[in-house]
């Protein structure tokens, strides 16, 4: 008999399997965002479980992102994307120790940048719309992602969701 969680993860595996690869690319982007933003938290509350949790997560994402480049390939923006991922991935991996939050908050500002290049040309490239929006301080996209997440929570739903998943 197959047990509940090994159900749940062949479902989940099917699901993400329907996803377009430029889809799950930007949804990683996304995702990366905001366990940055909650590890930020993390280290600003002194609350070694968020802090640790977020970045090992950011981390995990990076590392697929960086190995979901083709192998062998050697054009300009595949080396750029390469270095990038690898220097963060050196300098995510140091904040525990360091507790720098200066290394978060770039790294938010290079994966945002990616982000935006990635909906600019790979998703209009494969017909995905992306609404854009104003500039805005990052508590509110927090909370803007939050109430994605979970519709139903009020105050503290950014909180709670960097918990999540």
């Amino acid at each position: 008999m197959v047990s509940k969680q090994a159900s749940n993860a062949y479902f989940q595996a099917q699901a993400s399997a329907k996803i377009h690869p430029v889809k799950l690319v930007h949804m990683m982007y996304e995702r990366l965002l905001l366990n940055l933003a909650c590890a930020g938290e993390g280290l600003e509350e002194n609350d070694l479980k968020k802090r640790g949790e977020n970045l090992s997560k950011a981390i995990a994402i990076i590392t697929e992102l960086n190995c979901s480049l083709r192998p062998g390939d050697e054009s300009a923006p595949a080396q750029f994307l390469r270095g990038m991922y690898e220097a963060m991935l050196i300098e995510l991996g140091k904040v525990a120790v360091t507790k720098d939050a200066a290394v978060i908050q770039q790294a938010q500002r290079y994966v945002s940048r990616l982000k935006e290049i990635w909906e600019e040309t790979a998703m209009r490239e494969n017909g995905f719309t992306v609404e854009r929006k104003t500039e805005r301080p990052t508590e509110h996209v927090q909370e803007e992602a939050a109430k994605a997440y979970s519709p139903h929570e009020k105050k503290g739903a950014v909180a709670n969701l960097c918990y999540m998943v």
